[in-house]
C-alpha cells in the first residue's frame, strides 16, 4: 500500500557554526586592538630640554626616568639603583639591542645622569637614547 505522506524523519539539532565563527574572530579582533592599547606607559610629568634635531622612536623600549630631585623612577615607579640595574639586566638578557629610554628633566643634576647612564651600559644594554622634545619654530 502506498502512503500518502512521506515519512517525517527527525532532524538532529545542529549548531550553525558560522555565526560562532564570526563572533570568534570580531573578539579576536577586539582583544587584539585593545592589548595594543594597554602598554605599560605610567610615566613622570619630566620636562625633558629641547634639540633641533629630534626624532621619534617607535620601537618598544624601557624608559628610566630622572626627576628634577635626582629620584629615578622606571615605569612611574620610584626605583633603586639595585632595582634598576636588575631590571635593565632582565630587559637586555636575550637581546643586548633593546632599546633603553633616558628621560631626565632638564633641571636634573648632570653627574646624577653620567651614573645611570653609567649603570645602564655596565649591565648589559647596548642601545641608550636620551629623550629630548623638538623645538617649536
Amino acid at each position: 500500500m502506498k502512503k500518502l505522506l512521506p515519512d517525517k524523519r527527525k532532524q538532529k539539532p545542529q549548531i550553525a557554526v558560522t555565526n560562532l565563527i564570526d563572533v570568534m574572530l570580531m573578539l579576536v579582533f577586539f582583544f587584539m586592538i585593545t592589548a595594543s592599547f594597554a602598554r605599560n606607559q605610567e610615566k613622570l610629568p619630566v620636562e625633558v630640554p629641547k634639540a633641533a634635531n629630534a626624532t621619534t622612536m617607535e620601537t618598544d623600549n624601557m624608559t628610566v626616568q630622572i626627576a628634577k630631585n635626582g629620584r629615578t623612577y622606571l615605569a612611574g615607579k620610584p626605583v633603586e639603583m639595585t632595582e634598576l640595574t636588575s631590571a635593565i639586566k632582565t630587559w637586555v638578557t636575550n637581546s643586548p639591542d633593546r632599546p633603553v629610554m633616558v628621560e631626565a628633566d632638564k633641571d636634573a643634576n648632570y653627574g646624577r645622569i653620567i651614573h645611570v647612564l653609567d649603570q645602564i651600559r655596565s649591565n648589559g644594554a647596548v642601545n641608550i637614547g636620551l629623550a629630548t622634545r623638538p623645538e617649536s619654530k
